[in-house]
This record gives structure tokens, sequence and C-alpha cells, in this order.
């Protein structure tokens, strides 16, 4: 007749003195019931209000301090948000746990308010390239960088949402384009059998008639797919 190994191992453990099963599950269900450093840290960033902290100045890098003007400049430059980190959408690295630890032992208390800068894409926005930047708010309107993790941004980002900064930028690269346009394009293009005209008065009118018709395009379909510019979403939670 085999042997059960299963009822050779309860055997075993019937004439140990070790915990029962009941209290080896309740030990597990103790334990488990206890969030980990980890898991606290994450709960707090995927709840929190950005609120502002009283932090000990002391334990601070003067470098890693930051004001909200230099914040939302870099915003606008590269059509970026500045939100609570509540709202963000992608997954936070080891290192930024391991910064937000090393912060809360440093100030030896806990941290609750989380702010971030990254692409619209990268938070759950209402209504519905990344490199995150996870700051602590400190109140006056400064904030100290804790973390910073992915992918830099593509290098020509800062130039590609330029037009979408504000009006005028918008404007800038309308009016510069037309520019370029009309002093590049080819002379005898421009010029007709029974132009008698200078070119320069020809450059003129085709200049002028560029900015009409750019601006009306401009109008028309950049609007409607643009939405809204940079300057009014950087602290947005609305798709736009």
């Amino acid at each position: 007749m085999g042997i059960n190994l299963l009822d050779q191992l309860n055997g075993i453990r019937s004439k140990n003195t070790q915990p029962t099963n009941a209290e080896i599950l309740a030990g597990f269900e103790a334990l488990l019931s206890q969030p980990t450093e980890g898991e606290r840290i994450l709960g707090n960033l995927f709840t929190s209000e950005g609120n502002s902290e009283t932090l000990n100045f002391d334990a601070l890098e003067a470098s890693r301090i930051y004001h909200i003007e230099d914040i939302k400049k870099l915003c606008v430059d590269y059509r970026l948000r500045f939100l609570d980190s509540k709202h963000f959408n992608g997954t936070f690295p080891a290192e930024a746990l391991d910064a937000i630890k090393a912060f809360e032992k440093a100030q030896e208390r806990e941290i609750t308010g989380f702010k971030m800068i990254a692409p619209a894409g990268m938070f759950k926005l209402a209504e519905k390239d990344k490199d995150p930047l996870l700051f602590v708010p400190m109140g006056g309107g400064y904030h100290y960088l804790l973390a910073q993790w992915g992918n830099d941004l593509h290098p020509l980002r800062k130039a590609l949402v330029y037009p979408f900064r504000d009006f005028e930028s918008l404007m800038k690269t309308v009016f510069f384009f037309c520019l370029a346009v009309a002093l590049l394009f080819p002379e005898n293009l421009m010029r007709g059998p029974k132009d008698t005209g200078t070119i320069l008065h020809i450059r003129v009118i085709f200049f002028f008639w560029m900015v009409f018709s750019t601006g009306a395009m401009t109008a028309l379909y950049g609007f409607s797919r643009m939405k809204n510019f940079n300057a009014n979403l950087w602290k947005s939670k609305y798709l736009d």
C-alpha cells in the first residue's frame, strides 16, 4: 500500500509544537492588514490634493526649490501640465518611492502633498515622450523637487509647441512663416506675363495674401484641433 505524503506531512505537523493553523492564519491577516511603506506612499501619491507641507528647511537642498513662475514657464514652453499627483495616470518607479522615503526620513514626518509636471497624456483628465517631475508644495508659491524619471522629452518639443504658448506666439509664427515663404518663393513662379511691377512690390502683395490665407486656415483648423493655449492649460485638470 502506498504512502500518502499529505497524511505524512499532517502527522509530522500534529507532533510539532509550532503555532496552529489558526494562529498562523491570524498572524498573516494581521501582517497583510498593515500596509508596507511602499503601499502607504503610493496611497498618498494617488490621493494627494497637492496641499502645502510644513517642512524642515535645514534638511532641504536649495538647488531643488522652484518657484511657481518658473514651473509655469516650463509648462507653457513645452505644453505640459502641473497637477496634483492623484491625477497622474502613469506608474511611480522604485526610485521615486525611494526618494520619498528618504525625504520623509530627513523631515521626520509623513508627506502627503504631491504635485506633478508631465505631458497631458500622462494624467487622468476630466472628460477626459515623457519625463515626469515630482514635487512637494512648500507654500508661498515654492515647490521642492523630489524625483525625476522616464525618458527625456523630444529635443524639438519646445519648438513644435511654440505656436500654442499663447495668442501672441501663434501670430508671430504665422507672421514669420508668411515672411519666409514670401522672401524665398521663386520669382519666376510669382511674376505673371503681364506683371510690370518690381519683384519687391509683388513679394509685398504675396506676403499680405499669405498672412490673410494662413491666418484664416489657422483660425479654421488650428483652433478646432488645438482647443486652447498652453498658458491656459498648464494647471487645468480638463482635457482642453
